[in-house]
């Protein structure tokens, strides 16, 4: 097995437990199952596809750094009921089971290298496994902007940075949205438009950090 300070990280998956029992994952390639959307006995149970899209590697190159991801335990819980309009059937969405491993997806497609940590790191930890920044990443909202004909969803999530001391860097906010015509209409398109507006969202998280570590490491101010 590869030694805790050195990663292979298109390898398989590996996983490290230090000393303080905290589990870490270093990742190569990951695959997640399918979740499919249903219609309840009244209503609609949406659970997204839960995958990164390929324009979402072909748009974001790697970035050079090991970078840490912490995230909190109540994430993949996190559904929402907001159904749009007061005349729409209930809708549940189930926001954070999907959130979670396209978030995952996201930072070992952004990164060359990166670190999972199922508990928050201490600075040794940090020091152990040659983090240069651990993101710990929550989602903070979620919006239904249901039509007659057309439906847009909103997912924000706030992202907190912090250096290798766990000295904090940055916080910042993002929202990804999609805009889609004739959703409900489409098999299998309100979970398509989940998918969509999680990836968007991922997607300004990921560019933010990687443009963060530029200014970081150019000297220039990191807010």
């Amino acid at each position: 097995m590869i030694g805790p300070r050195h990663f292979q990280i298109k390898d398989r998956i590996r996983q490290q437990k230090p000393r303080q029992n905290a589990a870490v994952f270093v990742f190569g390639a990951l695959v997640f199952p399918m979740m499919a959307g249903c219609a309840a006995i009244y209503g609609w149970n949406i659970h997204a596809p839960g995958l990164m899209s390929g324009e979402f590697a072909r748009d974001i190159p790697p970035y050079a750094a090991r970078v840490g991801l912490y995230i909190p335990e109540d994430q993949s819980a996190f559904i929402s009921k907001d159904k749009g309009t007061r005349m729409s059937d209930p809708q549940t969405y189930y926001v954070g089971e999907s959130f979670v491993p396209m978030l995952v997806e996201a930072f070992q497609t952004g990164f060359e290298e990166f670190v999972l940590f199922e508990t928050v790191p201490i600075p040794a930890m940090m020091t152990q496994y040659g983090v240069d920044y651990l993101a710990v990443v929550k989602i903070t909202g979620f919006r239904n902007r249901k039509k007659y004909r057309e439906q847009g969803l909103d997912v924000q999530t706030e992202t907190t940075v912090f250096k290798p001391d766990l000295h904090l860097l940055a916080r910042y906010e993002t929202t990804g949205a999609s805009d889609a015509p004739g959703t409900f209409a489409k098999r299998g398109g309100p979970e398509v438009n989940l998918n969509h507006a999680i990836e968007s969202n991922l997607r300004s998280v990921v560019i933010y950090l990687q443009d963060l570590m530029t200014q970081v490491k150019t000297g220039a101010s990191p807010v």
